[in-house]
């Protein structure tokens, strides 16, 4: 077994920003990733949905998990996302990444085509025996093939090197699943930022892998200090501020609205996948309307001071 381990508590998804050549800017992700470390974060993750994975190229990713690796240093763990259409292409990111510096791997299914459990757990076996270091399994139905609480549960016993599940459905079955059943040592990620509330009243999370931390880190932390502490009224009322953030980024493609975000913070500047169309750039106007002034009170209330971008 990998002597690496697997930490819960707020790991933030990074983005990967792009220039207008769609490019990676790394200089740009080299100052991101440095705001980052400087949160009081967990961790960083690194190639998952919201750094585009399916949009990089297998040595975009390398370098992405190395630049963080050496920035972040050894204040955050480095969680590479190892996403990708076929079994052969992930096994070669889960080496990748394990050469460049990573702690742990994000596993999503493969992309595009519909599996069955029966076709997962052949995948994740493979993975399983390749992987050196810890595999956390990716469920994101919207987009790939599901991973359910069953097969979920059957790969954590059958892998040691399965640590655990970020699960991104937005549902807290899973995590309930796992969370009736301890003997199994699970590390249970919420990773819709919209649960996040209510797995931490109920306690059936173990950590966050949140695309939100990745661009209002103080927003994230905050509430999963709260929760930690068990103070109610603070996370009622965190959990208010965070779903008003998150209606007005899910009406975006991912992860455009986060892209917007870190743009107007100033951490970074992304070139989205796909051109804003006027309906959109009308679109990005208003949020930046309604974000800087609705942040500004969010640090002058639950923030001394703004941390520093560098």
């Amino acid at each position: 077994m990998s002597r690496y381990r697997v930490r819960g508590g707020v790991i933030a998804a990074v983005l990967l920003p792009r220039d207008e050549e769609g490019r990676p800017a790394w200089s740009q992700f080299e100052h991101l990733v440095g705001f980052l470390r400087c949160q009081g974060l967990s961790g960083l993750c690194i190639n998952g949905a919201t750094g585009e994975y399916v949009r990089a190229s297998p040595e975009e990713r390398r370098t992405a998990v190395a630049l963080a690796r050496d920035v972040a240093g050894n204040r955050c763990q480095v969680i590479a996302g190892c996403g990708a259409a076929s079994t052969d292409l992930t096994l070669r990111l889960v080496a990748e990444a394990e050469a460049a510096g990573a702690d742990a791997h994000l596993v999503p299914p493969p992309h595009f085509f519909d599996y069955g459990e029966d076709d997962l757990a052949e995948f994740y076996g493979a993975v399983a025996r390749s992987a050196r270091r810890p595999v956390l399994i990716y469920r994101l139905p919207c987009y790939l093939s599901d991973v359910g609480p069953g097969l979920a549960e059957r790969l954590l016993r059958q892998h040691e090197i399965i640590e655990g599940i970020k699960d991104s459905s937005g549902q807290l079955g899973l995590l309930e699943h796992l969370s009736s059943q301890p003997d199994l040592h699970a590390y249970r990620f919420v990773g819709n930022d919209a649960a996040l509330p209510e797995a931490l009243r109920r306690g059936l999370c173990d950590g966050v892998i949140s695309g939100v931390a990745g661009v209002l880190p103080e927003l994230i932390t905050a509430l999963w200090e709260a929760g930690q502490r068990g103070d109610a009224a603070l996370l009622e009322e965190l959990g208010a501020l965070l779903a008003e953030a998150v209606a007005r980024i899910d009406p975006w493609p991912a992860p455009i609205g986060l892209q917007i975000l870190a743009g107007i913070r100033g951490l970074c500047t992304c070139l989205p996948a796909v051109p804003l169309a006027e309906r959109r750039k009308r679109q990005a106007e208003e949020l930046r309307r309604w974000f800087e002034p609705w942040w500004e009170a969010f640090l002058r209330k639950y923030c001394a001071v703004e941390r520093p971008a560098h």
